[in-house]
């Protein structure tokens, strides 16, 4: 089974034509309040999906809880402002416009991911924010009440799972987040497509579209391909728009009946290993990782599988996604996989590993069976369907 994280969705009853209309001006002006902090410092950050890096636009010290932030947005935008000290976060959709913004720390919800290499701070609650029209949009979408239904059920099981020491009820309970999942993932598409038809340029539309895609990426090609076709005008310019044609690119090249890809990486001794060394054979890449807890309960089944046709032509070949060397050693001791195993790469720091994202596998685990030629007989997350296909091959 697996799991990703849900982005909410709201309904369809929205002022269609808010974030639409143009603006005149070519720079922004953010003028902004906040309660809670008297003076420091504000920065505007912009955040590149492609390069996963960050860009500070402007930044300011600011005195008696009032700022200003200026610039010019090449494209309207979702960026981040940063009130420091504190680390006091929130969004705003900039575009070339007078912007208001106004907050209190009063009820912000903190985090600590220095555990993790970031850093500590706290979300401010519900900022009010007016003049940017994609704001409106998007606000219309992320405060819409059925989504709010939605964002209470999670919350509900969410704060249920914590308290649940039960391990058999707190499976019971990861069904009803598939479930409550499914349902709010439908509900986001049906607004992003009835959406998209009513205002096919808008930009806010365009990045709820990449939020959802980002949470789906396995969503059948045909299905992006048709919301792709709707997007027009200045959405198709946007950041969002390229980020998901970029991927649907890249998912058609590793589609089934391609060629698979070629690709080296080491070995647990160092040795280098390469993908077409397997020529002759058929062949099942496993993309996991030591920390994939579905990735380890799935290797006794593997295990049989590999018994039963490795004599028959059949090959596995494990490429972990852990960044730390460490825990790949310590899985691959406990576990004694007797397949190949390898380490994908992380050439640049915060972004996936390179033959996970050469492959498009959406998440871990999942799998990717070849012919004896190289080419891609199935993509799949579940066992079974590499199963099927085995069984009928050999």
């Amino acid at each position: 089974m697996k799991y990703t994280s849900i982005m909410l969705s709201g309904g369809l009853m929205l002022l269609l034509g808010a974030g639409c209309k143009p603006s005149a001006s070519d720079h922004f002006s953010i003028k902004g309040t906040i309660k809670g902090v008297d003076s420091g410092v504000v920065v505007l950050q912009q955040f590149d999906e492609e390069e996963r890096t960050k860009k500070v636009l402007d930044s300011v010290v600011f005195k008696n809880g009032t700022f200003e932030l200026k610039g010019k947005a090449e494209n309207p935008e979702m960026m981040t402002i940063i009130v420091k000290p504190g680390n006091w976060v929130a969004n705003v959709f900039v575009e070339n416009s007078d912007i208001t913004f106004a907050s209190d720390t009063a009820g912000a919800v903190h985090y600590d991911y220095t555990g993790y290499g970031g850093d500590k701070g706290a979300n401010l609650k519900d900022p009010v924010i007016t003049g940017s029209g994609n704001q409106d949009t998007y606000q219309t979408f992320d405060k819409d009440p059925q989504q709010l239904k939605f964002m209470e059920a999670f919350a509900g099981l969410n704060k249920a799972y914590d308290v649940e020491k039960d391990p058999k009820q707190k499976e019971k309970m990861k069904l009803k987040f598939d479930s409550l999942g499914k349902l709010s993932s439908a509900w986001q598409l049906k607004w992003i497509n009835g959406y998209l038809v009513k205002q096919p340029s808008s930009v806010a539309a365009a990045y709820i579209l990449s939020n959802y895609y980002r949470m789906n990426s396995d969503m059948a090609i045909p299905e992006i391909d048709a919301l792709l076709g709707k997007i027009d005008g200045a959405a198709k310019q946007s950041v969002y728009y390229r980020g998901i044609l970029k991927s649907v690119n890249s998912r058609k090249a590793v589609m089934v009946g391609k060629d698979a890809p070629d690709f080296q990486l080491l070995k647990r001794d160092s040795t280098i290993f390469k993908l077409s060394s397997l020529k002759g054979k058929y062949v099942m890449l496993d993309f996991w990782a030591s920390w994939c807890k579905p990735c380890r309960e799935g290797i006794p089944h593997w295990k049989k599988v590999y018994q039963e046709y490795q004599n028959k032509g059949f090959e596995m070949v494990s490429i972990t996604n852990d960044s730390r060397r460490s825990d790949w050693i310590k899985a691959l001791d406990q576990e004694k996989m007797p397949w190949i195993q390898v380490t994908d790469e992380f050439p640049v720091k915060n972004r996936t590993a390179r033959v996970i994202s050469q492959y498009e596998a959406p998440f871990l685990p999942f799998y990717i069976l070849l012919d004896k030629d190289g080419k891609i007989l199935v993509r799949s997350g579940e066992e079974k369907d590499i199963d099927e296909k085995l069984k009928a091959l050999l």
